[in-house]
């Protein structure tokens, strides 16, 4: 028996892991952001509503784009010869060509990465989120990469799962609301 056979029979224990690795990645890395920029601790509401919207967008373009991969054939890549051609292998290596939804998911990871970049995090939760990134690039890219895999309907609700654990950690922590003590010094 493999890992996801064993995953499957076991669903409710695999969701309920997948939801606290979601929920703890995203709640160490909106508790970093909040303390970088301690002016969100005063706006927490409007804070945590905006990265609810951005997170929310990026996990539906994100499972979507899981739920049913953009194959990437080898057939139809070629060595690039001037630089257009480079640039546009490099766009189709990355997966950038899927359009606007694409190119807005993209733009809310790299936010991510810069949230993790200068956010205040411990370095062992850093690892953390690091791992778990790694790990799901790592599915993301299989299930581009290989021409015969299509992720079962299980997979996706997993991935779903995940990305809804990540969302509601940033938004449950971002949206606790700390009053100003700056005036009681």
């Amino acid at each position: 028996m493999d890992l996801l056979q064993l995953a499957e029979e076991n669903y409710f224990i695999s969701f309920t892991i997948i939801l606290v690795v979601g929920l703890l990645q995203g709640g160490i890395l909106a508790r970093g952001i909040r303390n970088r920029f301690p002016s969100l601790k005063r706006h927490a509401r409007l804070a945590s509503i905006t990265l609810l919207i951005l997170f929310s967008f990026n996990a539906m373009a994100n499972v979507f784009k899981f739920g049913s991969p953009e194959k990437l054939s080898v057939s139809d890549l070629s060595i690039p010869s001037t630089a257009e051609e480079g640039y546009a292998f490099v766009i189709n290596i990355l997966g950038l060509n899927a359009g606007f939804v694409m190119v807005i998911a993209m733009s809310i990871s790299i936010m991510i990465i810069l949230f993790l970049r200068y956010a205040k995090i411990s370095r062992i939760a850093r690892y953390f989120i690091f791992s778990i990134s790694i790990i799901m690039l790592l599915i993301t890219v299989i299930s581009r990469v290989m021409p015969d895999y299509t992720p079962t309907e299980f997979q996706i609700y997993m991935y779903a799962v995940y990305q809804l654990g990540l969302t509601a950690g940033i938004f449950f922590v971002t949206r606790r609301k700390e009053p100003d003590l700056r005036g009681l010094e």
